[in-house]
């Protein structure tokens, strides 16, 4: 009886570990949610994030820690140019840190996405900001407890086989940025003109130390009327969301249709106080457990 009451206490505390992280295990084609890592690559990092700037400099920056070990045994997507795909979070989990959302893709070499290592150049198709005035609960963030994100594949993209990168760039935290990302495999067909990205990045090196929209160079607690989304122009001038206007309803899912806020009127909050910084358990406000209804 005691040891079973233990084991019991133990499943009951389980949620307060993982309280508000995650990662993008699944991939949405045509509205079907794929099987954990089907076509996700899977990284060793589980839902910890990467936080300061060390991983900016690094190959793991890609895909996340170890993904590249498992690309060879992870499934391509068959997607039309002009699709709407999707990433979906571990159990469905809802994403509750402010941050921006972006997605990337890079063709690979040779178009054998399962040996390519994502050294190649990079372009951004997605971008998912915030409304404002700034909110110190951070629920202007337009992927607030969101834990879907949908976006189109560019319909002049190239036919061939590609890394879709999706990354969430957390802001909670006063003295550094966390990051949780996650790799896709997909081949495009049906490409419309097939015009090759020309504003492109590669990773690591897309972001460092000065990049204003990571913290600490970005503060949420000042009082900010705007963001300045990291990284590139989005390739075809599609797939932007707004970073002005009021708070979107909340629903499941982000997608291209949340850019359609009005603009808000309304004077911007005070600046919000900042909270002492030793990881997510010390910011109260964004500490909550990112399971459904919980």
């Amino acid at each position: 009886m005691k040891v079973a009451i233990s084991f019991s206490a133990a499943i009951l505390a389980l949620p307060s570990l993982v309280s508000a992280h995650y990662f993008f295990p699944h991939l949405y084609v045509n509205d079907v949610k794929s099987a954990e890592y089907e076509y996700v690559r899977r990284s060793t990092q589980g839902f910890q994030p990467h936080f300061g700037f060390d991983i900016l400099s690094s190959n793991e920056m890609r895909c996340n820690t170890g993904a590249q070990a498992n690309a060879g045994s992870t499934k391509v997507a068959e997607v039309n140019a002009g699709d709407t795909i999707g990433f979906g979070t571990n159990l469905d989990g809802n994403i509750q840190h402010p941050g921006a959302i972006q997605v990337y893709m890079s063709r690979a070499t040779n178009d054998d996405v399962k040996s390519y290592d994502g050294s190649g150049d990079w372009f951004k198709v997605y971008e998912l900001g915030a409304n404002f005035p700034m909110q110190a609960s951070g629920e202007n963030w337009l992927i607030w407890n969101k834990n879907r994100v949908d976006f189109a594949i560019p319909a002049e993209v190239p036919s061939g086989e590609y890394l879709v990168r999706i990354e969430h760039l957390a802001l909670h935290r006063p003295s550094g940025t966390e990051f949780y990302f996650n790799c896709a495999h997909i081949k495009v067909t049906n490409s419309g003109s097939g015009q090759e990205p020309t504003d492109v990045v590669k990773i690591p090196g897309v972001y460092d130390g000065n990049t204003e929209g990571l913290s600490p160079n970005y503060s949420i607690y000042s009082g900010a009327t705007s963001y300045p989304m990291p990284g590139p122009a989005i390739f075809g001038g599609s797939g932007t969301s707004s970073s002005s206007g009021s708070t979107a309803a909340d629903s499941g899912s982000a997608t291209d249709s949340d850019s359609a806020a009005a603009p808000d009127t309304s004077a911007a909050e005070p600046a919000a106080t900042v909270p002492a910084d030793s990881g997510c358990g010390s910011v109260p406000q964004f500490s909550r457990r990112y399971y459904r209804g919980n």
